[in-house]
């Protein structure tokens, strides 16, 4: 929150050495979802990079010996090679990362509780909401049904598109 604040926020103090006016990260309606998006992206990143670190380290070594004897260059090696073994880890972290994006409560409710203008409230939100403040279970729970359908359906469209791409040893 110290980082979106709209006069002490690092952000608007980086702006203010450019010239540009403050921004109200976390109460304009237009810049409001994407600071939390900002901030998801910059929790979860920390986990996608070990994730792909794995990746690259499981990648056999002779494999790139053997393009440099052949003479391969850099971007040889990174398409024929490093994109090919590191996909079955790519396709992981897409998944996982999309799952993510749908489920994201946390940041809403501790930066923006939904607001402003109910710009940031996302259907997880949304089901918090009505759940808990407005003790509507029975609407929850159809907006939870409705979640699942649409994660189930957005990771089958990425099982069919995405498994075909999938490089595995």
């Amino acid at each position: 929150m110290f980082l979106f604040h709209p006069s002490l926020g690092f952000l608007n103090q980086i702006l203010s050495w450019f010239g540009v006016d403050a921004i109200g990260w976390l109460t304009d309606p237009n810049w409001a979802l994407f600071s939390v998006s900002i901030s998801t992206i910059w929790m979860n990143i920390g986990f996608t990079f070990l994730i792909m670190l794995g990746g690259l380290q499981s990648i056999d070594r002779y494999l790139y010996e053997s393009a440099d004897i052949e003479g391969a260059g850099y971007f040889y090696k990174l398409r024929r090679i490093t994109i090919p073994m590191l996909s079955p880890t790519l396709f992981f972290v897409v998944t996982v990362t999309m799952i993510n994006a749908f489920q994201t409560f946390g940041q809403i409710d501790m930066l923006t509780r939904g607001g402003p203008q109910n710009e940031t409230n996302l259907l997880v939100y949304s089901i918090y909401r009505e759940a808990f403040v407005n003790y509507q279970y029975g609407t929850a729970s159809a907006q939870a049904v409705i979640l699942f359908a649409i994660i189930l359906i957005m990771t089958l469209i990425q099982f069919k598109l995405g498994e075909k791409k999938v490089h595995y040893q």
